[in-house]
């Protein structure tokens, strides 16, 4: 479903990422792990296509993006939800949602449209109370449905989340772990979520991928890697 081989990103000639591979399988959660400052949120960047790989391919099936522009690569099926959402503030709930919509290759008709509104409302009841209000006036735990809603919206092959507990009171941390686990339980989708807490990891994870120094140092199926070994990599 995706695939990464050997990609090397650089911050002018800071090298970031160095040789970075792994492979997603479709409808796996695989949580990308490790200490701050290693690299995990510069390979979701570099995968939404949001920098430029100096070297390697990123994959989704058997296309190669690697060469595509972000909103190309949405077309094809990525969707991102950043560690500040990005949420347009002077938009209303109603209108970020609408752009997740048009970013879908496949919009299909207007029932389309309802149905994959409707799904979204709900996932997040909470949305459907808040529709006229702008973006930007919303608490954290709002605008984080909103993004992760806006993502659905674009019907996507593989959904990137980062961090997307962090902040965020815990009752929509509960909802927004129930959300994932319904989407594991269809394997509609990839998820790629990076994830400091390993508590809310472990129980949804069917991989993990761990970085160290913009490497990938570990990989593999959850029950192939012991708890010892995840830990011995992260902020304790």
């Amino acid at each position: 479903m995706l695939q990464l081989e050997k990609i090397n990103v650089y911050y002018g000639e800071s090298h970031i990422l160095r040789d970075v591979s792994f492979a997603m399988e479709p409808g796996q959660v695989a949580c990308l792990m490790g200490r701050n400052g290693v690299g995990k949120t510069t390979t979701l960047k570099a995968i939404m296509g949001l920098l430029p790989v100096r070297s390697g391919r990123v994959k989704i099936g058997e296309r190669d993006i690697t060469d595509e522009v972000a909103d190309r690569r949405a077309k094809q099926g990525i969707a991102y939800v950043p560690q500040g959402r990005e949420i347009i503030p002077h938009l209303t709930v109603r209108e970020n949602l609408q752009l997740g919509f048009w970013a879908r290759a496949n919009k299909g008709n207007g029932a389309t449209e309802k149905a994959a509104f409707e799904e979204v409302y709900r996932l997040f009841p909470k949305l459907t109370q808040i529709l006229e209000r702008p973006g930007g006036v919303l608490s954290g735990g709002e605008q984080q449905q909103l993004a992760i809603g806006r993502a659905l919206l674009s019907d996507p092959k593989v959904l990137l989340l980062d961090e997307p507990t962090e902040g965020i009171q815990p009752s929509v941390v509960d909802q927004i772990e129930d959300v994932i686990i319904g989407f594991k339980s269809q394997r509609r989708f990839a998820i790629l979520l990076v994830e400091q807490g390993l508590h809310f990891a472990a129980r949804l994870a069917d991989a993990y991928v761990i970085m160290a120094k913009g490497a990938v140092v570990a990989a593999g199926k959850a029950n192939e890697l012991s708890p010892e070994e995840v830990k011995r990599h992260l902020v304790v």
